[in-house]
């Protein structure tokens, strides 16, 4: 019931940070700027991004020997964009996997941390592959290297059992945290399962043609709202930059960071600074809506008895009228003729009359017998 009742705190918390950071005003700007067509593709690519993401969900639950279907994983990852503008509200995905088959949230995190790792590559790589395209000073190789890094070192604190160790025989010492270690010791298991390199490649693999379509969306969004326009190589590496600037500074979502790297590298391929800002609010406003409905479309359709389950109110049972002695009498019986044949019925005791109050009918008897 607890955990019912978090989803739904989680469902308006989401709907409070979306009406606090969204851009409403740019959102219609730029949805009204933009011709019917470019709005469909953009729809059509947000939609498929979306379900390559909820597929690599799925992949990393299997992967990690988790035993969920596929679609399920694919609903639970889908309902829980409708948190995603919440910090950290990825861990929904987890939650939600609760729901199918025997799979714990301790143990669906293992494959968050393992999505989170690819991210850090699939950026990075991308990053420097557009710096190399739009001919950029080779410095900015830098920022995408010490990305890569980070995320090799990732990979070797999550391999490491002597860290895994280390930390469990941290949790032994206390009593209140000595109940978490075979959880603890389950999330190492099934994290380093995610860690071998045809896992992380596959991963890094999908994350890559996630970002790519990312690019795409920005690059039309650009295409639509100004005269001079991009080039994809353009939009590759204003996007990808942005991103790898988000994963050296982290902040909650990436709110603050990812829009205004975006915009400054927009700025700086010459879009111009009050509407490369623009751009940047847009498509952080567009793919927030999105998200956010489609999870709750998910939610609602896949997952309603978590919330008509948590809102209902759980009527009182009326008093109960004591049983007379006839009623009970009789439910004894009939629940000794009930018991099966194997089983002794419970014995009642005798009723001996009472010494001081003798039976007047045996008594007569007893002296017409003697006469």
């Amino acid at each position: 019931m607890l955990k019912r009742l978090i989803i739904i705190a989680i469902a308006i918390g989401s709907a409070v940070f979306f009406i606090l950071f969204t851009d409403l005003e740019s959102l219609s700007s730029a949805v009204f700027s933009m011709p019917a067509s470019s709005l469909l593709l953009l729809v059509v690519l947000l939609l498929g991004n979306e379900l390559l993401k909820a597929a690599r969900w799925a992949y990393l639950l299997r992967a990690s020997k988790l035993r969920i279907r596929r679609t399920d994983a694919i609903t639970s990852y889908l309902a829980s964009q409708a948190a995603s503008s919440l910090p950290g509200g990825s861990v929904m995905s987890a939650r939600l996997a609760e729901e199918h088959g025997q799979i714990r949230m301790y143990q669906a995190i293992s494959s968050l941390v393992a999505q989170v790792i690819g991210d850090f590559f699939s950026p990075a790589v991308l990053a420097i592959i557009a710096i190399l395209l739009t001919g950029q000073p080779p410095l900015q190789i830098i920022m995408p290297i010490v990305t890569i890094l980070i995320g090799f070192g990732c990979i070797a604190v999550v391999r490491s059992r002597r860290i895994a160790f280390s930390l469990t025989n941290f949790l032994q010492r206390w009593r209140l945290t000595r109940r978490f270690v075979p959880e603890e010791a389950d999330f190492w298991e099934h994290s380093a399962l995610l860690m071998k390199p045809r896992v992380m490649l596959n991963t890094i693999n999908i994350g890559i043609v996630s970002t790519v379509i990312s690019a795409i969306t920005i690059w039309i969004i650009t295409d639509a709202l100004t005269d001079r326009g991009i080039t994809f190589s353009e939009a590759l590496y204003a996007h990808s930059f942005s991103v790898v600037a988000r994963h050296v500074i982290p902040v909650p979502s990436g709110i603050g960071i990812s829009d205004a790297s975006l915009a400054g590298v927009l700025n700086y391929i010459g879009i111009g600074l009050a509407r490369a800002t623009f751009i940047a609010l847009a498509y952080r406003t567009i793919g927030m809506i999105f998200r956010t409905f489609l999870g709750l479309l998910v939610l609602v359709a896949r997952y309603p008895y978590l919330i008509v389950s948590s809102l209902r109110v759980p009527a009182q049972s009326p008093a109960l009228a004591p049983e007379s002695e006839s009623a009970s009498e009789e439910a004894g019986r009939e629940s000794t003729v009930a018991s099966p044949a194997g089983r002794r019925p419970s014995r009642r005791p005798r009723h001996h009359p009472n010494p001081t109050n003798p039976d007047p009918t045996t008594h007569e008897a007893v002296h017409h017998t003697m006469h």
